[in-house]
């Protein structure tokens, strides 16, 4: 976990009378006193608020809020000859326990006549301005940075930004982690208001119950997400069920119809079947009565041929006697009567003709009359009709507006009798019916839109809290990634303070810090690890370096301790010593030994004299050492030449005898060793020794000193050498010293190695520490996993965001469809003269419908009228011809009844003269034979007529038989396929039959005769297609279709007037295809089921969520902020002011709204007891509360007009901050306790209204600090700190605020701040004399025990650090 930011350090560049001023904070405290006009709040306000947020509104700027003040004065005043002037302020912090810093900071630019420039940055990379950064260049002059300069310099160790919004947001996500920037400005704001309470002219008790209540944790969106997701389901439910009702409702219209439909098919091809078979029946009945006919016919035709053969033969014998008769003068009379009898007949049969015409005629005209009575009630009834039409149509015409009704009815009643052109009224009723479908149509169309639209905007809403979560998310994995960003750089400057052997440098350190301030999926940490690779790379090979040599440097004493030892053995084991010789003097003498040539080594052959002290003899010897002579080599005369032969890679000094010094020689001081017992040796090293003289100027010569001559050369010695070489003696002195020296020096040499081995092993034990160091190097492996669920969030909300985008998209056209749409409808209604409504354009349509039909009514009835009007005219006439017709029939029966009575009395005068004449006789046999000869042809015809017509009815009944066996057959055939078509229909089974119906076609028939009566098919299927074409649009999920059944039927048979194809529907259910009939059992089982679901989410969201999971949530609220107003009055109770004041905190209950709501006061006693353990009546008690109050939500969710969304509105709702109220009471000494009313805070003195007001400010700042992270600043300031307030609750305050935690910057003219409840405080005194156009600042420090007068503000802030070193 990081430690706590803390504000570190202010600074202001050329910004007002400061040229660069820097203010370090110590323990994150500053108290900046002066005079008035001094710039304490000028430089106090540079950083709360401004730096805070980056707002230069003048108000902000102004401690008591007015908008004088403006930035652009602070940089170029009135009487300022400068034209442009640019400033910083920034404002560092550093993290608690660490050495990590971060510096948040803006640029100000001012140009006469202007508008500011402004810009923000931030350094995150730990550099510190003034101290590796600067934000000047120094050419001569210090010169502020541009803002490009800036960005330059900045690079990737920080950040710049252009706008206010996005720095505010910066700040907040980096250093203090609230939720939301709304959250943060609120914070700010409320730092404000804090700043100056004594001034403002707001702050009075009444007002600290709001800033109080605001400071209070609200629910969170985390804390109410599972309401949020129960009403987004219970939404999407209600749509549902709102939609299956919507659907069930349309299916119900349709299947209404639908069902009608059905049910006439079935009665229909019913009928049909069974009137096929009352046909066949009635063929086959008619069959056997053409057979039995038939028969009869035969056997007639043989009675008539026999019967025409007995006429004949009669007729001969007839003809014979009446021959024989009519002979006779009787006969001529009979003749005559005869004739007139026939007369007589015929005119009767003419009269009685004519009476029957007469009769027939007054029938007649009986009948006429009757028919116009008749026809003239019917015309009376038309008129009534067409009167009880026009009303109707009067009623809709209304209702349409269609006033050109009122034109036609006049027009048509004025000459009702005539005939009336209807077509020019039907053609403007069709525009004005065309316009209502039309407009009907678009508002039905809209209706379904606006469903459309609520859908759309549901799934708006929806998308726009999905859009909300995974931003909140984006949010909080941002300020997640910037913890684990500051976590890994704290960690990273902890692992590299804590290093010992893998230190960076400070350049170094700083620039891969940057590596988590720009951490973006192309961030590689290979490269943090390469850089700090190498550097342990190099701090490797120095360690490998320094053990190396330090392993070379003990093989080397090794070597050393070896050949010490061996040098130690031989110099014990009786070796002498000798001078160091170099290699090609050792080379060229062993070259010598080969060659055979004998040498004696000068040292070893001489001895000093007795008479020589030690001194002369050590400077003696030295002198032989540095002329070569010690160790020079005596060789015969003989080997001269060859020995003085250069050989490449030796060397070496030879003696030889020459001239005898004059004077002393080395012979006078050097004697000649005992082992020299050889005659020409003796000679030999004489000669030599003569040859050197001793203390003389020869060429060559030593003296006693030391000095030493050869030729040209002179030289001297160290005077500081030992003789050890000449003379055994002086050999065995020297080889004890040797042995003691050896002997020390292996000592020296083995403590070497032993200090060599040490040297190793740390060198070792630092090498794995390296390795361990390197190794522990903080990975990016937390910032990674932080960046990729940031990612995975961001990729989700970009596929959020075009989802939205083309939602949007589709809800900008689908508006515009709509506002189209009602523009279109809105003009058909202005042309209508129709209010612009659904309902008021159905009842326009209905009444459209109404006057449609009554239009047909009425221009059929009234051609009806018109025809009546014509036949009763045309009857009239009629009567008048029938009366002609009587007159006419009535004078030919008067003609034709005179001319019988003449032609009767002729008849009874012939009868009278036959009287007279045998006749009688003869008569009665004449008229036998001429009667039956009269009457001979009428019966034969008639005979051989109804021969012939029996002939003919044979043949037609022969005929027709066989006609009718077709028929049988053709009724046979019809009979089986309407059977077929029947028990289809009937199969499908659409029509719900009672269970008591007989299933047969003729009960089936007849139960159906009365649902179907006065029902029209053509009618019904219109009215079908109406219906289903108007309500399909709500069952588009079920995808509707209509198709045709039985088609095949009528491929099979084709009936004139019938067709056994019907119209199907059918739908779609879960992808399946199911029945129209059956697609309503699966609504009404969707609805139940939803109707369920809705119950049972309900339950869980007034039970499980609402009582249960938000209600926990509430209650933790509320008992945190109880705890919290405990805590506060704890503290308030604790402090003892010089007045005797005590101040508390209630946090009180308000009442109920309404009936079904619970008090506070109930309402949390209830929330206290876990949801599980409560009683059913507390239960019923709670969720009722909720559903009070969802209800309430809901009905101001609607009356916004989807302004606002039901969630916002139970989010509001749920705002358990609202149920209470904060009260402040106070108490003085022997006073009782009483609310701190407005009043009584009037009476308040000014430390007492100043303590009344901080104490429950300082608390709503810390609960509003508490909704950013642990490792925020907690940064206060106060104007004018404690003014009026003694000093004794001044300590009180400052205790106070340290017991918050506050960091604070505050100003004073008399405060110091030494106060015992401070262990720290950074004290500047600003002088500005006379309003000088400088600020000279005087740094003190209160250690908590004195004040400290500094010498700059440099030694605050290194005082400060130590202070807090000295606490650790």
């Amino acid at each position: 976990m990081n430690s706590r930011w803390q504000a570190n350090k202010i600074g202001l560049i050329n910004f007002w009378y400061y040229d660069e001023q820097e203010f370090p904070f110590v323990k994150g405290r500053i108290l900046l006193r002066g005079s008035n006009g001094s710039g304490k709040s000028v430089t106090m306000q540079s950083v709360v608020p401004l730096l805070l947020d980056g707002n230069m509104s003048p108000e902000r700027l102004d401690p008591f809020g007015s908008r004088d003040r403006k930035m652009s004065s602070y940089l170029l005043e009135e009487n300022d000859g400068r034209e442009e002037r640019t400033g910083y302020l920034y404002l560092e912090f550093k993290r608690k326990d660490s050495e990590t810093y971060l510096t948040i900071g803006m640029g100000i630019r001012a140009r006469r006549g202007k508008p500011l420039d402004k810009w923000y940055f931030s350094l995150t990379d730990g550099r510190r301005i003034g101290k590796d950064f600067f934000l000047y260049k120094d050419i001569g002059e210090k010169v502020t940075l541009s803002k490009k300069e800036l960005e330059n310099r900045v690079a990737d160790g920080g950040r710049v930004f252009e706008r206010q919004v996005e720095y505010m947001e910066y700040v907040n996500r980096q250093i203090f982690g609230f939720e939301t920037a709304d959250e943060y400005k609120e914070m700010v704001d409320l730092l404000i208001q804090l700043r100056t309470p004594k001034l403002s002219k707001d702050f009075k008790p009444s007002v600290i119950n709001d800033i109080l209540s605001d400071s209070l944790q609200p629910l969170s969106d985390e804390d109410l997400r599972p309401m949020s997701e129960a009403i987004e389901n219970m939404d999407t439910m209600n749509m549902n069920l709102k939609g299956r009702r919507e659907a069930k409702q349309a299916a119900e219209k349709i299947y209404t119809v639908f069902n009608k439909y059905n049910k006439i098919l079935l009665y229909d091809k019913a009928d049909r079947y069974m009137q096929a078979q009352q046909k066949l029946q009635e063929a086959l009945k008619e069959q056997k009565e053409y057979q039995d006919k038939y028969a009869d016919c035969t056997e007639k035709i043989r009675q008539l041929e026999l019967r025409i053969q007995d006429l004949n033969g009669k007729r001969e014998t007839f003809e014979k006697e009446k021959e024989s008769l009519s002979k006779s003068d009787a006969v001529a009379l009979k003749t005559r009567e005869v004739q007139l009898v026939e007369e007589i007949a015929q005119h009767s049969k003419i009269l009685a003709e004519k009476n029957k015409f007469l009769a027939s005629k007054e029938e007649q005209y009986r009948d006429v009359e009757k028919q116009v009575k008749e026809e003239e009630d019917r015309k009376y009834e038309k008129e009534k009709e067409i009167d009880a039409l026009l009303e109707e149509m009067q009623d809709e015409a209304e209702q349409m507006a269609f006033q050109e009704f009122v034109f036609m009815k006049d027009e048509l009643c004025e000459k009702l009798d005539e005939p009336y052109k209807f077509d020019l009224h039907r053609q403007q009723f069709d525009g004005v019916r065309k316009n209502i479908q039309s407009g009907f149509q678009i508002l039905e169309e809209l209706k379904i839109l606006e469903k459309q639209k609520d859908e759309m905007l549901q799934a708006r809403e929806k998308q726009i809290r999905e859009l909300d979560q995974v931003q909140r998310k984006i949010a909080e994995l941002e300020d997640l990634l910037i913890q684990v960003e500051n976590e890994w750089k704290e960690a990273f400057y902890k692992w590299n303070e804590d290093n010992t052997e893998l230190k960076l440098d400070r350049d170094l350190l700083g620039r891969l810090s940057t590596f988590a301030d720009h951490y973006d999926k192309t961030s590689d940490f290979v490269t943090v690890r390469q850089k700090v690779g190498d550097k342990w790379a190099e701090k490797n090979a120095g360690i490998v370096t320094d053990i190396g040599a330090k392993k070379h440097e003990w093989n080397l004493e090794k070597e050393e301790l070896s050949r010490v030892k061996i040098e130690l053995a031989e110099w014990e084991n009786q070796k002498e010593p000798q001078p160091e010789r170099p290699d090609t003097v050792v080379r060229n003498r062993e070259r010598l030994k080969k060659a055979g040539i004998p040498y004696q080594e000068f040292y070893k052959v001489i001895e000093f004299g007795a008479g020589l002290d030690d001194e002369t003899c050590d400077h003696l010897e030295e002198a032989l050492l540095k002329m070569g002579i010690l160790d020079a080599i005596v060789v015969e005369e003989q080997y001269k030449e060859q020995v003085l032969v250069p050989v490449k890679g030796c060397e070496d000094h030879y003696l030889f005898a020459g001239k005898p010094a004059e004077g002393k020689s080395l012979l006078d001081v050097l004697e000649l060793n005992e082992n020299v017992n050889d005659i020409f040796s003796n000679q030999r090293l004489t000669g030599i020794l003569s040859n050197i003289s001793y203390g003389g100027e020869e060429m060559v010569s030593i003296t006693s000193d030391g000095t030493y001559h050869m030729g040209v050369l002179t030289g001297t010695v160290t005077g500081e050498y030992q003789a050890g070489y000449l003379g055994i003696k002086a050999r065995e002195r020297n080889r004890l010293v040797r042995i003691e020296e050896c002997k020390k020096r292996i000592a020296e040499i083995e403590e070497n190695i032993a200090l060599i081995q040490r040297e190793c092993e740390i060198l070792q034990q630092r090498k794995c520490r390296l390795e361990e160091e390197y190794k522990c190097l903080p990975d990016d492996t937390d910032m990674r996993e932080a960046l990729n669920s940031l990612m995975e969030q961001e990729r989700e909300q970009e596929q959020l965001r075009i989802a939205n985008r083309k939602l949007e998209e589709q809800l900008t056209a689908f508006l515009e469809n709509i506002k189209n749409k009602k523009r279109a409808v809105l003009e058909i209604a202005e042309k209508l003269y129709l209010t612009c409504s659904y309902e008021v354009f159905f009842e326009a349509k209905n009444a459209a419908e109404g006057y449609d039909k009554a239009l047909i009514g009425l221009k059929s009835d009234h051609e009806m009228l018109v025809h009546s009007v014509r036949y009763l005219k045309d009857r009239k006439q009629h009567l008048e011809d029938l009366d002609d017709d009587l007159d006419q029939i009535r004078y030919d029966i008067a003609e034709q009844e005179r001319q019988i009575k003449r032609q009767q009395e002729e008849r009874e005068s012939i009868l009278g003269q036959l009287a007279l004449t045998d006749y009688e006789a003869i008569r009665e046999r004449l008229d036998t034979c001429v009667s039956w000869l009269k009457i001979f042809p009428q019966e034969l015809q008639k005979q051989v007529a109804e021969k012939t017509q029996t002939i003919d009815k044979a043949q037609q009944i022969e005929k027709d038989q066989k006609t009718n066996e077709d028929k049988i057959s053709l009724y046979e055939h019809r009979a089986g396929f309407f059977a077929k078509c029947y028990e289809s229909e009937k199969g499908l089974a659409y029509v719900k039959l009672p269970d008591q119906i007989v299933d047969d076609v003729k009960h089936i028939q007849e139960y159906l005769a009365t649902d179907v009566k006065g029902m029209d098919k053509d009618s019904v299927i219109t009215n079908l297609n109406q219906v289903y074409f108007e309500n399909r649009i709500f069952l588009t999920d079920h995808q509707l279709t209509q198709s045709s059944l039985f088609e095949d039927f009528d491929k099979e048979e084709k009936i004139e007037g019938f067709s056994a194809k019907r119209l199907d529907i059918s739908a779609r259910y879960q992808g399946i295809k199911v029945s129209f009939t059956s697609l309503l059992t699966h609504l009404e089982e969707d609805i139940l089921e939803l109707e369920n679901l809705i119950k049972d989410g309900d339950r869980e969201l007034f039970e499980d969520i609402l009582a249960n999971t938000v209600s926990r949530k509430i209650r933790g609220k509320i008992n945190a902020s109880n705890i919290w107003v405990q805590k506060m009055n704890r503290l308030m109770n604790g402090m003892d002011t010089s007045s005797g004041l005590k101040l508390s905190l209630r946090w009180r209950s308000k009442t109920a709204e309404k009936e079904d709501q619970l008090d506070t006061r109930e309402l949390v006693e209830l929330l206290k007891k876990d949801y599980r353990l409560m009683s059913e009546e507390e239960a019923a008690k709670l969720s009722s509360h909720f559903r009070s109050k969802v209800d309430e939500a809901r009905r101001s969710a609607r009356e916004s007009s989807g302004m606002i969304s039901f969630y916002q509105i139970m989010k509001e709702t749920l705002d358990y901050r609202k149920w209470f109220e904060f009260q402040l009471f106070s108490q003085k000494s022997g006073e009782r306790q009483k609310e701190l009313t407005n009043s009584v805070f009037g009476t308040f003195s000014g430390g007492e209204k100043a303590m009344s007001m901080y104490v429950p400010l300082f608390s709503a700042v810390v609960a509003k600090y508490q909704g950013g992270r642990e490792d925020a600043p907690r940064l206060i300031s106060l104007d004018e700190a404690f003014a009026g307030v003694d000093n004794r609750n001044i300590r009180d305050m400052f205790r106070l605020m340290t017991q918050f935690g506050f960091d604070f910057i505050i100003n004073s003219q008399v405060l110091w701040g030494d106060c015992d409840t401070l262990d720290a405080l950074a004290i500047y005194q600003l002088i500005r004399p006379e309003n000088a156009k400088f600020v000279t600042v005087m740094p003190y420090l209160w250690n908590g025990h004195g004040k400290e007068l500094l010498d700059d503000e440099e030694s605050v802030e290194q005082r400060g650090i130590e202070l807090e070193t000295s606490e650790s």
